[in-house]
């Protein structure tokens, strides 16, 4: 029997686990897109057939995703971003998203080679076990956080960036925090290393993100703003991108002043295709983040009200735009989540 490490991730306001013991299901589309794609990238099927993969491409369940020469970002259906690696290999085996929280909502993948940035999604925020990547040494059990992981031969190196990874096999397991990385060499007990995954920076397709500055990079996906403006103000209004089941956003206005950290929001969208608007402030900002802060609203969705929250990272040069996650609840307790990257 094959011996496996498990990565478990928790916290972190943007989220995966992937495990080769749940049987591939058969294709099916909807589980992600594809952001962009530069080089020799392909799907491959469940039975065999090929495709080349271009931005805007569907993926789904039981398809292998090759990289060959090229990279590619995939967006899942429930905010989670992957970016991967020239030399990869990456298999949905099983994804099921609805945005309900429940037992059915799963996330499993399996790395076969190469290497993989992540900011994960809101699968396994509420249940870790629904979460999981597999590998030929390592399961990789993954919430709420972003981390890097390379596989080369029968080593496997992960890197956290943000939230807590649990690394097990056979052998043992070990806990790696934001800043830490581990190793496991076969099936030999995981353990701490100063060795992080050698992954070159992606480069996304300038028609597909937006040309973030230069510093930190969250999973290789968006660079976060560094240095933080200290004074001024900023409006963010232009919705650049966003996803959420059963939720959309019609119109985002933030309202930044810099000098004094205060920030108030306002959203306007539709939750199961009926309306609502909430807004709400706070004059907290922690370094390039707005923590999580309370919102209230109305609409048809809300009834006689809603309660809602925002959170955010800002990201590019100059603090260029706002990358957030937000949910609201109705009257009837119900809640949506959703996120949006908004940019000036």
């Amino acid at each position: 029997m094959t011996a496996y490490s498990v990565f478990r991730f928790t916290n972190h306001a943007l989220l995966v686990a992937l495990v080769a013991a749940y049987p591939a299901i058969s294709f099916s589309a909807g589980a992600a897109s594809v952001d962009f794609s530069t080089g020799n990238v392909m799907a491959v099927s469940a039975a065999g057939a090929k495709r080349n993969l271009a931005k805007g491409a569907e993926l789904g369940a039981g398809e292998v995703v090759m990289t060959g020469d090229g990279r590619c970002q995939l967006r899942f259906t429930d905010g989670a971003l992957i970016s991967l690696q020239p030399g990869t290999e990456f298999k949905i085996d099983n994804y099921h998203y609805s945005g309900k929280g429940d037992a059915e909502e799963k996330g499993f993948f399996s790395l076969i080679k190469g290497g993989m940035r992540t900011i994960t999604g809101l699968i396994g925020r509420s249940n870790r076990g629904n979460y999981q990547v597999s590998t030929s040494v390592a399961t990789i059990g993954i919430r709420g956080t972003e981390y890097t992981a390379g596989l080369t031969g029968n080593e496997l190196l992960v890197h956290t960036g943000e939230g807590l990874v649990e690394v097990c096999n056979g052998a043992g397991c070990v806990l790696l925090g934001a800043g830490e990385s581990g190793s496991v060499q076969g099936q030999n007990q995981p353990k701490r290393t100063d060795t992080r995954p050698q992954l070159p920076p992606a480069q996304p397709d300038p028609n597909v993100m937006p040309a973030f500055s230069t510093g930190d990079v969250v999973g290789g996906l968006l660079v976060p703003t560094s240095p933080m403006p200290t004074s001024g103000t900023a409006t963010y209004s232009n919705i650049y991108s966003q996803s959420g089941a059963n939720v959309a956003l019609n119109s985002a206005t933030i309202n930044v002043d810099f000098g004094s950290s205060a920030v108030n929001a306002t959203l306007s969208g539709q939750a199961y295709a009926s309306p609502f608007t909430v807004s709400g402030s706070t004059s907290t900002i922690t370094g390039n983040k707005i923590p999580s802060f309370s919102m209230t609203g109305s609409g048809g969705w809300c009834s006689m009200m809603c309660t809602g929250s925002l959170s955010g990272t800002f990201v590019g040069q100059g603090a260029k735009g706002v990358s957030t996650n937000y949910s609201v609840t109705n009257y009837f307790a119900t809640t949506v989540t959703g996120s949006a990257v908004v940019t000036k």
